[in-house]
């Protein structure tokens, strides 16, 4: 029965890291994943590209349009999400994806309009969404997760030694806000973490590296990455990952 199945909502589904997670879990038994798209030409091109997911058994995709590129109150979330999954009674894993990178400059050289938009979309909005969703992961049938994915371009004690424009100061203060709900929901049991996924070889990490000035692709695929991402989000406890900064391979960060 699909609402016995383990809820997954994954943000910034359409591409990268977002299908990479998203086609993997729909390879799982018994899993219903909701992947949020920014508009409908995304609605098209999941849909396009998990028709060659071999699904796991009663493993069903449910496609929520959500746009963070300006806030969107958590009542509006809310009512798209039940609007597009009406069956979905609880939320057992949030993993917060969706990402936008600007210009990697110094510090010196940032503008306002796009420290805006960095904070739109990498700290407000999976605040936001936390907030809309909380209702349904506390009905989580084991432990609730908030996996925020992050970046070590977010790191303050171990800044990357190449600029980070507004993309890495909306990344630190985004593991602020991670950490303060994994202190803030100690009773609920939430396991709240920043997960680093590598530098990789996505739009956004090729990105990058060519504003580092990078010839070479980054170093890390989709496939390892989300490998990696899956195993410790399985793994996530109160104990060894919540209220911390960690990779994909398990490694604890720096804030």
């Amino acid at each position: 029965m699909a609402d016995a199945n383990t809820v997954y909502v994954v943000t910034g589904a359409n591409r990268g890291l977002g299908l990479g997670l998203t086609k993997r879990l729909l390879e799982r038994p018994d899993t219903t994943v909701v992947a949020s798209v920014r508009n409908q030409d995304a609605v098209a091109r999941l849909k396009a590209e998990v028709e060659t997911v071999a699904l796991g058994e009663n493993s069903v995709l449910q496609i929520v349009e959500l746009d963070f590129s300006t806030a969107t109150p958590p009542e509006q979330i809310t009512q798209s999400f039940s609007a597009a999954a009406s069956t979905v009674a609880h939320v057992d894993v949030l993993i917060c994806n969706a990402g936008y990178a600007t210009s990697m400059i110094p510090a010196l050289e940032i503008s306002a309009a796009d420290l805006r938009t960095s904070f739109e979309v990498n700290t407000i909005a999976p605040l936001l969404v936390f907030q809309a969703l909380w209702p349904l992961l506390q009905k989580s049938t084991s432990v609730p997760k908030l996996a925020v994915i992050s970046s070590s371009v977010g790191s303050i004690a171990e800044q990357e030694p190449l600029p980070g424009g507004a993309y890495g100061a909306s990344k630190a203060a985004s593991n602020w806000l991670t950490k303060a709900l994994h202190n803030q929901h100690e009773a609920d049991g939430l396991v709240a973490f920043a997960l680093h996924p590598g530098w990789v070889q996505t739009r956004a990490g090729d990105f990058v590296a060519k504003e580092w000035g990078f010839s070479d692709s980054p170093p890390v695929t989709v496939e390892d990455s989300v490998r990696g991402m899956l195993n410790v989000i399985d793994g996530a406890t109160r104990e060894n990952v919540s209220g911390k900064f960690v990779s994909q391979t398990g490694d604890l960060l720096s804030w």
